[in-house]
């Protein structure tokens, strides 16, 4: 069986380029998958997963914030669209890891 992890946070913009929304894992909670994520890396730290808010499903990834030491998630802008979620919105999130396929 799957673990599944539930986060509530706000969502925040990436200052910058591209307008990246992310909302923050809790540092107790990052310290947990960093322990249990390695069949699921890819790349420079990136963990494999599939997300749910509202009744939007997709598949994306943790970004580790390194400075932090915490991980991010990516809110894609059809989500965000299908989910009328903002800059500023506090959201819950769930997911899984998922099989690395990168």
């Amino acid at each position: 069986m799957k673990e599944k992890f539930k986060i509530k946070g706000k969502v925040w913009v990436w200052p910058g380029v591209g307008g990246w929304h992310f909302v923050y894992v809790s540092k107790k909670l990052s310290e947990k998958i960093e322990q249990i994520s390695r069949p699921y890396k890819y790349g420079s730290g990136f963990v494999a997963i599939q997300a749910k808010v509202g009744k939007t499903v997709w598949d994306t990834a943790l970004f580790p914030h390194k400075k932090e030491g915490v991980y991010l998630i990516s809110i894609k802008v059809s989500v965000r669209k299908k989910e009328q979620i903002f800059d500023g919105d506090e959201v819950n999130i769930s997911f899984n890891l998922r099989p690395n396929t990168h």
